[in-house]
């Protein structure tokens, strides 16, 4: 028995020992060897590097473990121009961003100032005067108020109007028609053209439809130098113009 006590002794002491061990080397590790050093930009096409790591404001220097996507994602969106696509830790001293620049896929004027938007609604820019852009004019959304980086507060029926349309027309490649787009009313939804034809889109159910008809038609009835009037395709199966 005295044997299988000293035995017992002998294993609680190398098992404590080893546990020391291995909380010294975790310490050294966690306190010297992971450490956040090095930082690699993926998916960034104009902005540069340094811009989006100052953006991100990561703790460079600090421990990799307190490194946090959900910390990271706020300070780096915060400034509109960059989406946090994820974060990567590379250990023992690498952190990868992967991030997607915001395209302008709308613009709409709000108290004296104009906001680019991407389709959704998520605010990209703040800036005083129409920019020299394709992206499409969006009238009567009635925005509340807004933050770069985040989507937009507007009623929620404009706004979801707005996106099915947005949605429909860059998948279609339509927008070269497109002057404005007014969503004052979601079940009245209706498109200025280029040439100051009035094309009336309804509500935003099967918009798809709606937009591959009205793309269609001004393209005949450009073609035969028809370029005011009303187009109707708010039916989403067919397309009635009036030349009035």
């Amino acid at each position: 028995m005295r044997l299988t006590a000293r035995k017992r002794r002998k294993i609680l002491a190398l098992a404590a020992l080893l546990a020391a061990l291995a909380l010294a080397v975790y310490l050294l590790l966690d306190n010297a060897v992971f450490i956040a050093r090095d930082v690699r930009v993926e998916g960034n096409q104009t902005i540069d590097d340094q811009s989006i790591m100052r953006a991100a404001r990561l703790p460079l220097g600090g421990k990799m473990r307190d490194v946090d996507e959900e910390t990271v994602r706020p300070a780096l969106e915060s400034g509109g121009l960059v989406e946090l696509v994820s974060l990567e830790k590379n250990y023992p001293s690498e952190i990868v961003l992967n991030v997607r620049e915001r395209v302008c896929e709308a613009v709409v004027a709000h108290a004296g100032v104009v906001l680019t938007l991407e389709r959704d609604g998520t605010v990209i820019e703040r800036l005083s005067t129409l920019p020299d852009t394709d992206a499409v004019y969006v009238t009567g959304l009635g925005v509340t108020s807004y933050r770069l980086g985040e989507v937009v507060s507007a009623p929620s029926a404009r706004l979801s109007a707005m996106t099915a349309v947005l949605d429909a027309l860059y998948d279609n490649g339509a927008t070269q028609y497109v002057s404005e787009l007014n969503v004052s009313d979601a079940n009245s939804l209706y498109i200025y053209t280029r040439t100051g034809m009035r094309v009336d889109l309804g509500n935003s159910e099967n918009m798809n439809n709606k937009i591959i008809w009205m793309a269609g038609t001004l393209k005949d009835l450009e073609a035969r130098g028809e370029t005011s009037g009303t187009l109707d395709v708010s039916s989403g199966n067919k397309a009635d113009y009036s030349a009035r």
